[in-house]
């Protein structure tokens, strides 16, 4: 167990001792050499840099190989579902020899399928893709306009070109002019159920061709 002393001792020193005491400490306080104080640095806030963003290529186009490449796998699976093989152009049954003439599309350098019935003498579908260049696209446009085709401009400037087509024969048409491609549907069948069907066929060979 710790003693405890008592204070009173301490309480009752003299005067003199006291003023020893001060003395003391002051002369103490007089020796002592000034400490330097440490100099403040103030520290810089560095900002974060700013993470590099990478902006996103952009798309190119690239003309299939063949026929059997300008659709998604589930579209080809459709049309052989409803009956219709793809029976011209290249990687068809019949190659380009069903072709008497080459299409347009074929003359700029493109390529032209022809989706039918097996048995049958009617071309249900001709879908042609072609690449374009500022000089071909000039022709192709003059040649479009020509026809008196309904056309329209998409918001990224891309033109299209259609005929609503008929049930008494006139086809659905539809064509899409973009600045390097040009992607085209005629379906032997018109009318609204047919010409939105090539609208969307269309769509879908855009995202096969651009990457």
């Amino acid at each position: 167990m710790l003693e405890r002393r008592p204070l009173l001792r301490h309480r009752v020193l003299s005067g003199a001792a006291a003023l020893v005491l001060v003395a003391g400490l002051s002369a103490c306080a007089a020796e002592e050499e000034p400490v330097d104080e440490p100099e403040v640095v103030p520290t810089e806030t560095s900002e974060p840099e700013p993470e590099p963003t990478t902006e996103p290529e952009p798309e190119a186009f690239a003309l299939p190989a063949d026929c059997t490449e300008i659709f998604p796998q589930e579209r080809l699976d459709n049309l052989e579902g409803q009956n219709l093989v793809l029976r011209g152009g290249p990687g068809s049954t019949e190659g380009n020899d069903v072709f008497v003439d080459p299409t347009p599309e074929q003359r700029v350098g493109g390529i032209s399928c022809i989706w039918a019935n097996p048995d049958g003498e009617i071309a249900d579908l001709l879908i042609s893709v072609a690449p374009l260049t500022p000089s071909t696209r000039a022709g192709v446009v003059d040649d479009l306009t020509a026809q008196g085709l309904n056309e329209s401009t998409l918001e990224d400037g891309t033109i299209t070109y259609g005929l609503l087509g008929d049930e008494q024969g006139a086809p659905a048409i539809y064509n899409e002019v973009r600045i390097d491609s040009w992607i085209s549907v005629i379906s032997a069948f018109g009318g609204q159920v047919f010409y939105d069907e090539a609208v969307v066929f269309v769509e879908e060979i855009r995202g096969e061709v651009y990457q």
